[in-house]
């Protein structure tokens, strides 16, 4: 008993890491993430649906957990951009708390965007029965890590013996870092930074080793407007703050002077406005230098992600880059390479055809009606398989046989331009094709 137990909960502690707090090296998704973006997929891909019904499909088929969970989870979804919401999705910023409407009243369904970045070989990798008895993506074939995307939130987790705090970027400064890391790191370095509406104190030192460690501090500032000699504006903050703590700060102005008052705007604009009552004994200059001091703060970011044992391991943001490439350049190469296989059993199909209509025209002309003799016959003259011949019988008429187009040269010109792609993948990974949403 005394190994039993801390065995089990080892045991346990890996299995939350790898499903619940942690992306996936693979692909950059939680699996929560990746579930609900793969249900949207079948269910939402073009029209918006019921979240109540994205939500019960994703615990139907792939993740049988509590419902608000994964609500909760399709919000961080939609406030990031992965997916596009109608309804009262909520804020996550202000004072008061602003949740999202109960699922059954909003609607969501898949961005295209991300369906262009992650989605388009989805048929390609491999799927399995994880936890249910339906196949599911054992991961999205994604140009981008997924957790390095969105617009407001940052991907955390707390998980057993291990957290996860990663930054996230605009799709193009992370295109513009993968580019530059594949061509041996010429030209000039794109020392890129995340995505913040707060100002970033930290120097090139922090966001560098941030890229090339996947660890390190970075310097924040909240910004606010001096709107008149009275009234300042606080439009962010940073994301170690709360509006609540901010206040706490400014509590002897608020409470014990009563000369400084707020007002919550944030449910409309995303910003919280603070007055001064006595401007005898409170200047807007000490409200603003006060703020400076409040409205800076660090985050400490540790991009920790789940590898394929189930092991919790650090990535700087280069090696996810460099990593979920690799591993989408193989998928793209396997779908190009069966677009070339198809081709070549088309010719080789087309060609017998064309060698079978003259062989035909003769067997029908001596046997009408023993089509099993004239197979026989067929396949004895071409030297083929008996298979083979019959195979096309039973795929085609003999009528449509007649009328099929045995030329191939646009079957050739496509396989040289799919062997042209292969040869050419990062090109034509990032095409314009590929890359106008970036």
């Amino acid at each position: 008993m005394d190994k039993l137990v801390p065995a089990l909960y080892g045991e346990y502690g890996r299995y939350i890491n790898e499903t619940r707090a942690f992306p996936f090296i693979l692909d950059g998704a939680k699996l929560v993430e990746r579930r609900l973006l793969y249900s949207l997929y079948e269910i939402a891909k073009n029209n918006f649906s019921k979240s109540a019904t994205v939500v019960g499909h994703a615990i139907g088929h792939y993740h049988p957990h509590g419902d608000q969970a994964l609500y909760s989870s399709l919000v961080t979804l939609v406030h990031n951009g992965l997916a596009i919401g109608q309804g009262n999705w909520g804020l996550d910023v202000g004072i008061e708390e602003c949740p999202a409407a109960a699922q059954r009243y909003t609607e969501v369904k898949s961005n295209p965007k991300i369906l262009d970045l992650a989605f388009e070989f989805i048929r390609d990798v491999p799927h399995k029965k994880l936890e249910l008895d339906f196949d599911e993506p054992v991961f999205l074939p994604t140009r981008l890590p997924i957790c390095l995307i969105g617009s407001t939130n940052y991907c955390e987790g707390i998980g057993f013996g291990y957290s996860t705090k990663i930054p996230i970027y605009t799709k193009k400064d992370l295109v513009k870092r993968l580019e530059w890391l594949l061509n041996n790191k010429q030209g000039q370095e794109p020392l890129i930074k995340p995505i913040s509406n707060c100002e970033l104190l930290s120097t090139d030192v922090e966001f560098k080793e941030l890229l090339t460690t996947g660890k390190t501090k970075i310097l924040f500032k909240g910004k606010y407007i001096k709107e008149s000699k009275n009234s300042v504006i606080i439009t962010s903050i940073p994301p170690s703050k709360t509006f609540q703590a901010i206040l706490t700060k400014f509590e002897k102005e608020i409470v014990e002077d009563k000369s400084l008052a707020w007002q919550d705007e944030s449910k409309t604009s995303t910003r919280v406005r603070f007055f001064i009552v006595k401007p005898k004994s409170l200047s807007i200059d000490k409200v603003c230098k006060k703020l400076d001091e409040v409205l800076t703060g660090s985050v400490t970011f540790e991009c920790n992600v789940c590898n394929t044992k189930g092991k919790v391991v650090r990535l700087s943001i280069d090696e996810m880059l460099l990593n979920i490439y690799k591993i989408y350049k193989q998928v793209v190469e396997l779908n190009l390479n069966e677009q070339i296989k198809s081709i070549d059993l088309r010719v080789m199909e087309l060609d017998i055809v064309r060698k079978i209509k003259p062989l035909l025209r003769e067997q029908l002309k001596e046997n009408p009606d023993d089509i099993a003799k004239t197979i026989t016959y067929i396949a004895k003259c071409l030297n083929i398989v008996e298979a083979v011949i019959k195979e096309i019988f039973d795929k085609y008429t003999i009528s449509r046989l007649f009328k099929i187009n045995t030329e191939t040269i646009k079957l050739e010109e496509e396989k040289k331009d799919l062997i042209n792609k292969i040869q050419n993948i990062t090109q034509y990974i990032w095409s314009e094709k590929y890359s106008h949403d970036l």
